[in-house]
């Protein structure tokens, strides 16, 4: 009797443990959700009556009521969802493991490859599945089989390693899709601890996820670090834990990746040009731009372009700010009206400049005298001020000497003033409304550099064609003396002839001569205004003629031959070393240019190098060894002539 009731409690014990572990062994499976946001994997538009877009990580039984399309503030209709195992579409899965051999201690890894065997038993029609093992290197077992029997054989098969090259093995299964449409993409990948001996980086294997158009479901314990991976990639993830098995993890994972739900909208307002989307599914939001009549599946060409612009108007956000910048560049605007009218709207010759001398006190009423000293005083010392300070430090005399070759009829001080206010003007509104104060300090820079190298613009193109302009005006003064002219006759005769700037310098010379001056330091006037070395030769060649006698025409004429073949050596040589100069002009520009494209078209890509100061120091070298590449690269192709 005692035996039997024995007997009889040792069955109920082993009843109870039988139900507590089968509890146990429920509860882990239910314990296995895997955390997973809705990711739009592709938007198909090609179809011209309304889109498709491919979602992940949602539940696919999801009703219709409880998705929403938003474009540009404007609710769109949804036409109907489908599951992509209800439209047909093929399922291609590729299964890493992580088959360290510090799994096998803990029944891990035995776990998870008796998980992806009965996977393979019950696999589905239309469903293919490679492995993949990451251990001292990344192999593949299987491409794309619908073979069940030999999926479970080759899974229950696999050997542990002493490696673990996890990301070179996310890498190779990313490598082994291809671009088909229509076509569900996941790797389900079982992570047992961190990585070690793989060449790819994380960012590495997530990139070539992305290039694949594929989604990443991780199992992971807890002491492994992929993480990164499902981040970058939008994908989802499971811990296997102590409430959690890994077999209940990898059919939990099995489940999100082999589905996607189809959303089949129409958008509010059909434009031509990307639009930012927004879709709520069952609660989460997933925004995507997406191109129209093109089917795009690559998630990087889905991403939300940004609302706002990158400059930052924080500074109009003031009514009172506003208005200062407004008034600041009505100021702005206005003095610069102001400059240029004084520069060329002004009289040009000396009777008229005197003219105000002879016709006495005008008749002007004391409020319009208070006027125009209001209008003036202010501006008046602002340049007296400024010429001060450019004397003293030495270059007043060289913008005088520029602005007289530029031909620009403006003092030094108001110039250099003028320049410093819009500078100044530059720089403000740089700071305010792009909200970087070293940028502003750059542009005002920028602005400076401008405005001289305009004024050496004008000043060499005036160059260039007064010596241009040299050997004709010699053949012609030498003609005028074989007529019988004396050379100063020549030289008034030739001024009225010949066109400016020629013409206006040497009626200058001539009208200095006419007040006195000697003629040949008269002359030697124009080519120091002017910096012309040719022009500067013509004239010792007359003053040595005139100290030792001769023929001053056939001098002349010699001269002017001269030049005339020194300027068709010249243009030889620029047109010999017109592709030395091409192709240091593309080779200057193409890094900055280079820099700007990638800067439009991904500017998160490019600002990588100004968020940390290695960033802005290889900016900074790279600037120097460019300017010092440009400046060997000058010296190579310039050859004097």
């Amino acid at each position: 009797m005692r035996r039997v009731i024995a007997i009889a409690l040792s069955l109920i014990a082993a009843l109870t443990t039988l139900s507590v572990l089968g509890s146990a062994a429920t509860a882990q499976d239910e314990n296995a959700t895997v955390a997973r946001t809705a990711e739009i994997t592709a938007v198909d538009d090609s179809a011209g009556d309304g889109a498709q877009a491919v979602v992940f990580g949602v539940n696919t039984d999801t009703g219709a009521s409880d998705v929403a399309v938003e474009s540009s503030g404007e609710a769109g209709t949804i036409a109907g969802l489908q599951a992509a195992s209800e439209a047909g579409w093929p399922v291609e899965l590729v299964f890493v493991v992580d088959v360290h051999n510090r799994r096998v201690s803990d029944g891990t890894l035995g776990d998870v490859k008796l998980a992806i065997a009965e996977i393979a038993n019950d696999l589905p029609e239309g469903t293919s599945i490679s492995l993949v093992t990451a251990g001292s290197t990344a192999q593949t077992q299987i491409v794309f089989s619908t073979d069940r029997e030999r999926i479970a054989r080759e899974a229950r098969d696999l050997q542990p390693e002493s490696g673990a090259a996890i990301f070179d093995a996310v890498g190779l299964a990313g490598r082994l899709f291809d671009d088909s449409p229509g076509v569900v993409r996941s790797v389900v990948l079982f992570a047992g601890g961190s990585d070690s001996g793989s060449e790819l980086s994380a960012s590495g294997a997530a990139a070539r996820l992305i290039q694949s158009g594929s989604q990443l479901v991780s199992v992971r314990t807890e002491n492994a670090d992929v993480s990164s991976i499902t981040e970058a990639v939008g994908g989802a993830e499971v811990t296997v834990s102590d409430d959690v098995a890994a077999s209940a993890a990898m059919n939990s994972a099995y489940a999100v990746a082999s589905d996607r739900l189809l959303v089949n909208f129409v958008a509010a307002n059909e434009t031509s040009e990307r639009q930012n989307t927004t879709f709520t599914i069952a609660g989460q939001e997933a925004t995507v731009s997406y191109p129209p009549g093109l089917n795009t599946t690559n998630r990087l060409q889905l991403s939300a372009q940004p609302e706002e612009s990158r400059l930052n108007l924080n500074f109009f956000g003031s009514t009172f700010m506003l208005y200062v910048f407004i008034g600041l560049a009505f100021v702005g605007i206005s003095l610069g009206i102001w400059s240029v009218g004084s520069m060329f709207a002004g009289q040009s010759n000396l009777d008229s400049m005197l003219a105000r001398y002879d016709n006495g006190a005008e008749n002007l009423d004391d409020s319009e005298v208070n006027e125009m000293l209001v209008q003036s005083a202010l501006v008046q010392r602002a340049v007296d001020m400024t010429e001060s300070f450019a004397d003293k430090q030495g270059f007043l005399s060289r913008m005088e000497r520029l602005l007289e070759r530029a031909n620009l009829p403006v003092r030094a001080g108001e110039a250099l003033f003028f320049a410093g206010f819009v500078s100044f003007l530059v720089f403000v509104v740089v700071w305010f409304v792009g909200g970087s104060f070293l940028f502003g300090v750059l542009f005002a820079l920028m602005a400076v550099g401008v405005s001289y190298g305009v004024v050496q613009l004008l000043a060499r193109r005036r160059l260039k064609k007064f010596e241009g302009q040299l050997p004709d005006t010699l053949q012609l003064l030498a003609g005028t003396l074989r007529a019988g002219y004396s050379l100063p006759q020549g030289l008034e005769s030739v001024s009225q002839e010949i066109s400016d700037p020629m013409g206006e310098e040497l009626r200058r010379a001539m009208t200095e001569a006419q007040l006195g001056r000697e003629l040949e330091p008269a002359l030697t006037g124009v080519a120091e205004r002017l910096d012309s070395p040719d022009f500067a030769w013509a004239v010792m060649a007359i003053g040595i003629q005139r100290e030792v006698g001769g023929n001053l025409s056939e001098l002349l004429m010699t001269v002017s031959e001269t030049m005339i073949q020194r300027e068709r050596l010249r243009r030889e040589v620029n047109a010999l070393t017109a592709e030395g100069r091409m192709s240091a002009l593309i080779l200057s520009l193409l890094p900055p240019g280079l820099a700007v494209v990638m800067f439009v078209m991904n500017p998160d890509y490019i600002g990588t190098l100004f968020e940390s100061m290695i960033g802005w120091g290889l900016v900074g070298l790279a600037v120097v060894l460019g300017l010092v590449g440009l400046a060997w690269m000058k010296k190579v192709i310039t050859i004097d002539a």
